[in-house]
């Protein structure tokens, strides 16, 4: 191989890049144990060095942004640490995953009810879950916009929420690393006048998430994590994790709505799947296998 193509630029933004390059980052660790004939180089990931990418030679990993050269892959969290995705593109529901079939007897139910019983805890903490007779809608951001991979605005799913569901409360949650515009505030205070059963309220918790009937969402983290107290789910836009939710892109509102009162989805074999089967396990013992069984599969010569 030329010399060139032995080296994997990756795209970091700070203090992360530096804590890589120190070796202080363990999917880094793994990666290179992955290649050992290869050299990590790490970059600032900035639209600059993005641009100049192609144009290096080798190999390139962006962290959370679009690849845009055919020796380019996406790096992204796949939610909880220590589980990773390299993918060929950043829209999450564009990803491998999304594209599966899952199927729950491929599963053997004590792996999966370990698997839960070891996270739900680090991800919930050690409280009951209940119905408290609310259901909960993880606000995201820009909620006033329609946007491409979404059914509705995240607006316009609030007030379908509060007229489809006439019989329970709804609790909307607002974003923490959001910044919510005083018309989008404004436009969430006229829903809370018109609509008594609804309250906003500041930060997700887990208490909340703990004590809801379900979760509505566009496509939020919350109702992935909902699994783990087996909270059925509502997606208004496309998603990674749409398999056992009522999605309405795949099937209406309708179908999605009757999906809170249908039996529920084994929760415990969805997440293992999608989690232990899906993804990348920094922390396994065959971490390195994963992450080349990854690149090899993206035609990259590993």
């Amino acid at each position: 191989m030329d010399e060139r193509k032995r080296v994997l630029h990756i795209y970091l933004h700070s203090p992360w890049r530096q804590a890589a390059e120190a070796g202080e980052v363990n999917l880094f660790r793994r990666m290179q144990a992955a290649l050992p004939d290869w050299r990590l180089k790490f970059h600032p990931d900035t639209p600059a060095e993005r641009l100049k990418a192609p144009g290096r030679g080798g190999y390139g990993l962006f962290h959370m942004q679009a690849p845009n050269g055919p020796r380019i892959l996406c790096l992204r969290r796949a939610y909880i640490l220590p589980f990773w995705r390299i993918e060929a593109v950043s829209e999450r529901w564009l990803f491998d995953v999304a594209q599966e079939r899952f199927d729950a007897d491929t599963i053997p139910k004590d792996e999966a009810d370990g698997f839960v019983r070891r996270w739900r805890p680090k991800l919930l903490g050690d409280g009951a879950s209940r119905q408290d007779g609310y259901v909960l809608v993880p606000l995201q951001g820009r909620i006033s916009e329609h946007r491409s991979f979404q059914e509705a605005s995240p607006l316009a799913m609030l007030e379908t929420v509060l007229e489809r569901i006439a019989t329970r409360r709804v609790v909307a949650t607002l974003h923490p690393k959001e910044v919510y515009t005083p018309a989008e505030l404004a436009a969430l205070e006229d829903l809370e006048r018109r609509f008594p059963r609804f309250t906003l309220v500041g930060a997700q918790t887990p208490a909340l998430l703990l004590g809801c009937d379900a979760v509505v969402t566009q496509n939020s983290s919350v109702a992935l994590h909902g699994f783990f107290a087996d909270k059925p789910a509502v997606l208004f836009a496309q998603s990674d994790f749409h398999h056992i939710a009522g999605s309405v892109p795949k099937g209406g509102l309708d179908a999605a709505f009757a999906a809170l009162d249908a039996p529920p989805p084994d929760f415990a074999r969805y997440l293992c799947w999608f989690f232990r089967r899906q993804a990348i396990n920094g922390g396994a013992p065959d971490c390195e296998a994963q992450i080349v069984a990854r690149f090899r599969r993206h035609g990259w010569q590993v």
